[in-house]
């Protein structure tokens, strides 16, 4: 009987010391030396624990210390989880909305000296930056996308991030993902004609949406009045929805509204260009120019327009027989090719001196100087050739 309750008195006084005892508050400078330990496993439940706790989840120094302990998993190969850097970059946000208005937090590295957050963030942006270059050099594009994509989550502002994920996104014929970051980067600021052109062809060849291209041509044209891909790319787009005829109308009414724009000129002068009505284009090419003398583009389609012209005849020319009357013809010819090449001469002297390190000029005014037995011009445009060719 003694035996009995003795054993019961035990049992009783066991369960009394398992009820006494006490759950440890959560501490975040506990969790912080884990993660600078490298025990993130604990470090992660510790600060777990911490924001959920009543107390600690109003202080913005356990945020800014989950953060960098998200931040830390995420870095690590062994325990990286797919939400980690989220978590953590939402922390960052939830500890500065904590924080008080004009100081910044850190923590001390191993010689006591401060490292601020910013600091830290900017660090890990590099982290992944470089990381995500690593991936695109070696051609391993998933692998670049996930990178720079972390990249862009961590500094959403910075257009590197986007531009790259989208290009290694396309590499990879993630169409869909490309588009998305193409139009991030445009979103923050971007400036690229290349990106624009990238965004057309995915919306316009791979996803077969005509209308979405004309869009975004429409956007390039007014973000680029120089480029002159994009308006020879809406007149594909215009021809292929069987619209040209709505857009001839809708730049000549344009035209009338705003009669010194030299792009809408140009613009009309391409479409007519495109559609072969020679005579149009080079009215409407007339008409930028007047309206800016310094357009290079209609300077240089002017020129070309007219030039072609001549050359078509040259190889008339140069098709024609011997007899009397193929001779005669021939000499006739010569004479209205020289008059059209004068015609042209000052059109290609314009592009010239409006860009005079394009070589493209330089051959053709050489081959017109010689054609028209200005020597003396066609040697200085050799010179210049081969001076721009060498470098100098």
């Amino acid at each position: 009987m003694k035996k009995t309750t003795l054993f019961l008195l035990v049992a009783i006084m066991s369960t009394g010391i398992v009820f006494s005892q006490k759950v440890k508050k959560p501490n975040i400078n506990k969790a912080l030396k884990m993660m600078q330990e490298g025990d993130l496993a604990n470090a992660q439940s510790e600060i777990d624990r911490a924001s959920a706790d009543e107390k600690l989840q109003t202080n913005g120094k356990t945020w800014y210390y989950r953060g960098l302990i998200y931040a830390a998993i995420d870095t690590s190969a062994t325990t990286s989880a797919d939400n980690s850097l989220q978590i953590a970059m939402e922390s960052f946000a939830k500890a500065d909305e904590l924080g008080k208005e004009g100081s910044e937090y850190y923590i001390s590295d191993a010689n006591g000296l401060p490292v601020l957050k910013s600091q830290q963030i900017q660090t890990l942006w590099g982290v992944y930056l470089n990381q995500g270059v690593g991936a695109f050099q070696d051609k391993n594009n998933k692998g670049a996308v996930i990178a720079f994509e972390k990249s862009s989550l961590i500094n959403p502002q910075d257009t590197t991030g986007y531009l790259y994920a989208g290009l290694a996104s396309q590499n990879d014929k993630d169409f869909d993902n490309a588009l998305k970051n193409y139009e991030k980067y445009v979103e923050v600021g971007g400036e690229s004609p290349d990106v624009y052109g990238s965004m057309i062809y995915i919306v316009g060849t791979e996803q077969k949406n005509n209308e979405g291209a004309l869009a975004l041509i429409q956007k390039a044209k007014t973000a680029f009045p120089k480029n002159t891909l994009f308006p020879k790319q809406e007149i594909d787009i215009l021809i292929k929805l069987d619209k040209v005829d709505e857009a001839v109308a809708g730049l000549e009414k344009a035209i009338e509204a705003e009669p010194g724009n030299a792009q809408l000129y140009f613009s009309l002068g391409v479409m007519y260009d495109n559609l072969e009505n020679k005579e149009k284009a080079i009215e409407a090419y007339e008409g930028s120019i007047k309206a800016d003398s310094e357009f290079y583009n209609a300077h240089f389609n002017l020129a070309v327009l007219r030039y072609n012209g001549v050359i078509e005849m040259v190889k008339q020319r140069n098709n024609l027989g011997i007899t009397a009357a193929d001779l005669k013809k021939s000499e006739q010819m010569d004479k209205e090719i020289d008059v059209q090449l004068k015609e042209v001469l000052p059109h290609w002297e314009k592009v010239h001196q409006l860009d005079p390190k394009d070589t493209t000029p330089m051959e053709t005014l050489k081959y017109i100087y010689v054609q028209l037995k200005q020597m003396d011009k066609a040697e200085a445009m050799q010179t210049k050739l081969d001076n721009a060719n060498s470098g100098e």
